[in-house]
């Protein structure tokens, strides 16, 4: 995977965090470290977004699908109980 380098400015706490984090931790680097935060941030949004679009299950995004749903079961249920 290739990567981009960026340039971003942050606070001298947080750095001195993530800076101690790499030095108590062999194999970890500054870019490793803010890569796994930006992939737990990410996520967090997609988890968000998912979270909002279930919010959202009874509105005008499912409805109606579940409406069409709801009228092919009972249509196959007329069927099968005039069959018999």
């Amino acid at each position: 995977m290739s990567r981009i380098k960026v340039s971003v400015t942050l606070d001298p706490q947080l750095l001195g965090a993530v800076d101690g984090f790499v030095q108590s931790h062999p194999g970890q680097d500054r870019s490793k470290v803010i890569d796994q935060a930006l992939q737990q941030w990410y996520a967090q949004q997609q988890d968000t977004a998912m979270e909002a679009q279930y919010a959202r299950a009874e509105d005008d995004v499912i409805g109606p699908e579940r409406k069409a749903w709801h009228a092919i079961r009972r249509a196959a249920a007329k069927r099968r109980l005039s069959a018999t």
